[in-house]
């Protein structure tokens, strides 16, 4: 079982309708150099949509830089297509772009706030008109096809280097209606129908939340979403369990045994997402020992960032001291669960 962490970019990672804190100096540098000092072997990246539209070369040239660093740490590397509350041009999430997402809301009485919630209905509007397939951009394109050219920009970018070993299709699809789950599954086909054609890569497909509960969230609705297209390359499935409590888990591998799929990550965990949600060190040994019951492929912790979150204290390993990025009390407590799971 591997185990590593989710790694905060910049340029990768920045919001196309505000500004994203500057990192210290020699962040990707110096945050790999610690991955390999402290026996991290995987790492998540979130890339993100809106942050490409914004500066491409800028994207390409972070990419370069993390995908160079991982090699020379060796250090395995998985590349998320992220999307968390649709769009910074909904409210403080982000993921998609402003080429698409704005076109769906240009009677808006008023522009949403980009450092506040975005609100329930654009975020329904969102997901329904993405699985109908009716989201196009300002010039009229089809958004799944659109989405699939920007992916195919983060896999030709990083596909040969020896520490790329995954790509994942897409972060926390969204789902507001029951009969969506197989669009889901649907989207996933289109997607690999020209991914699998550019890299032998795993590929991943995500969890789905429901928007609401009368989706019904099922195990056996859950199952629907998997990819139908026969691939050439391994396919896996992502969960994200906050927490990874025993019986969570359980939900988990039902759901995988309906999908009759052998193979599975836990590609983001934490003891939660609540505000003020901490995290100790039994609990840091008690949910690897879990996991290491359940046997995932990997598992990795949200998150390492520069960005210190204050309303979520669990989610910080990192701090940033004389303009460097440094551990924190956090990382060593994780770091020590490690040591103890792999004895």
């Amino acid at each position: 079982m591997k185990i590593g962490v989710n790694f905060d970019g910049f340029k990768i990672s920045d919001y196309q309708n505000r500004s994203k804190l500057i990192p210290p100096q020699r962040y990707i540098q110096d945050s790999f150099k610690i991955f390999q000092e402290h026996g991290i072997d995987i790492v998540r990246i979130p890339v993100y949509w809106e942050s490409y539209e914004k500066d491409p070369e800028g994207f390409i040239q972070e990419l370069n830089l993390i995908s160079d660093e991982a090699d020379n740490s060796n250090v395995s590397c998985l590349y998320d297509n992220h999307q968390w509350e649709c769009s910074s041009f909904l409210g403080y999430g982000i993921g998609f772009p402003n080429s698409i997402v704005s076109q769906l809301y240009q009677n808006n009485s008023s522009k949403p706030n980009s450092f506040k919630p975005p609100s329930r209905e654009d975020v329904e509007k969102f997901w329904n008109n993405w699985w109908d397939k009716t989201i196009k951009s300002l010039d009229g394109r089809d958004g799944w096809n659109l989405q699939i050219e920007y992916f195919q920009q983060v896999i030709e970018t990083v596909n040969n280097k020896t520490s790329t070993i995954a790509f994942e299709l897409l972060n926390e699809p969204q789902v507001f209606r029951h009969g969506d789950f197989k669009k889901v599954s649907r989207y996933y086909d289109h997607l690999l129908n020209k991914v699998a054609e550019i890299t032998d890569k795993i590929l991943l497909f995500c969890y789905t939340y429901a928007g609401r509960l009368s989706a019904f969230n099922f195990p056996w609705t859950q199952a629907r979403i998997k990819p139908s297209l026969a691939v050439g390359n391994k396919i896996m499935f992502d969960i994200h369990p906050y927490p990874p409590y025993y019986i969570v888990m359980l939900y988990f591998r039902l759901i995988v045994k309906l999908m009759k799929i052998d193979t599975f990550i836990a590609g983001e965990y934490n003891s939660g997402t609540g505000d003020g949600i901490e995290i100790s060190s039994s609990q840091h040994s008690k949910y690897l020992k879990t996991f290491k019951k359940f046997l995932p492929h990997g598992v990795m912790f949200w998150q390492w960032s520069y960005i210190l979150d204050n309303g979520h204290p669990a989610f910080n390993l990192a701090k940033t001291v004389d303009n460097k990025i440094s551990l924190n009390n956090n990382f060593d407590s994780f770091v020590k669960a490690i040591k103890e799971v792999s004895n």
